[in-house]
């Protein structure tokens, strides 16, 4: 199996995203343009005539110290592969990261499982998925009692979903709700935006008072089916009430279709334990190979 390491201005994006296409374990992520959206400095690991690809995401630290991390707005990554993900295959991608990169953040998606990583320390982390096929009545059977009150609160009878949110004012929105959040936060998501909305994969949605107040959000894209969750926005606790009455509606009038909806937490949690999402699991490694005192300085 020959894994080779390319720098990004030299990797073949149309055969690069064409795996990441027709990947068994594909995902949005994975795309050249949305890594060169979100990530500063990445290159890639290719097996082959790009038959696997791996993206990974160049930091520099403290003292010059070489890193691999993963932005929030890629929380989970490859190896995305048209072939099984083995353990071999994992072994091999992992054995090709040049040894310079001492502090590596590796968070691999939900496709590679507990037995391609038998060997390697690694950790889990937690997603949630509705399964929208199973059909909106059944679904509704395991939201808690709490979101079903929410849904039957009467204060959002004049209330009003507005699907014709412009990009900016979501965008804003979102800096208002998240002050710490930086203006560079703010273009990418836009850059996302507006390149979803070229490929005609992705769409906003929002809920406004009686007095037209905007108080919640979101914005999804559609990619290897699922619906994903990406800027999940709400003004205090009627904001966060009334994007769960908007989850629902998207759940309603998406429901009995082979979809996913992805919450896709770590990019905000809006509560996916009162939806009765399934717990999805997936992996990751966070090693620190440096030495003396670098070791605990530099994280």
């Amino acid at each position: 199996m020959e894994v080779r390491l390319i720098e990004r201005d030299q990797i073949d994006k149309i055969k690069w995203d064409s795996c990441v296409h027709y990947a068994n374990n594909g995902h949005l992520f994975g795309y050249t343009w949305y890594l060169d959206n979100v990530a500063k400095d990445w290159m890639g690991l290719v097996e082959g005539n790009y038959d696997s690809v791996f993206p990974l995401i160049k930091q520099e630290k403290t003292l010059g110290v070489k890193a691999l991390y993963h932005p929030t707005l890629i929380p989970k990554s490859g190896i995305y592969s048209i072939h099984v993900i083995s353990k071999v295959r994992v072994e091999t991608f992992l054995s090709a990261i040049p040894e310079e990169y001492k502090i590596r953040d590796i968070r691999f998606n939900e496709g590679i499982g507990a037995h391609s990583l038998a060997s390697i320390p690694h950790e889990t982390f937690n997603n949630f998925e509705i399964l929208l096929k199973n059909g909106w009545e059944n679904i509704m059977k395991n939201y808690s009692s709490e979101l079903l009150e929410v849904l039957q609160d009467k204060i959002f009878q004049n209330y009003f979903a507005d699907s014709n949110i412009p990009p900016e004012t979501l965008t804003d929105f979102y800096m208002e709700q998240h002050p710490n959040a930086k203006e560079e936060d703010k273009h990418t998501y836009l850059r996302i935006i507006y390149n979803l909305m070229h490929r005609g994969t992705g769409f906003g949605t929002s809920m406004r008072n009686e007095k037209g107040d905007l108080i919640a959000a979101n914005y999804f894209a559609y990619s290897h089916g699922k619906m994903i969750s990406l800027i999940p926005t709400w003004k205090g606790e009627e904001g966060k009430r009334a994007l769960w009455k908007l989850t629902d509606m998207l759940i309603q009038s998406n429901s009995n279709q082979p979809l996913k909806f992805d919450f896709n937490i770590a990019m905000g949690d809006i509560g996916a334990e009162h939806f009765g999402a399934n717990r999805i699991t997936y992996r990751g490694i966070l090693e620190n190979k440096l030495t003396g005192f670098k070791k605990w300085w530099i994280k």
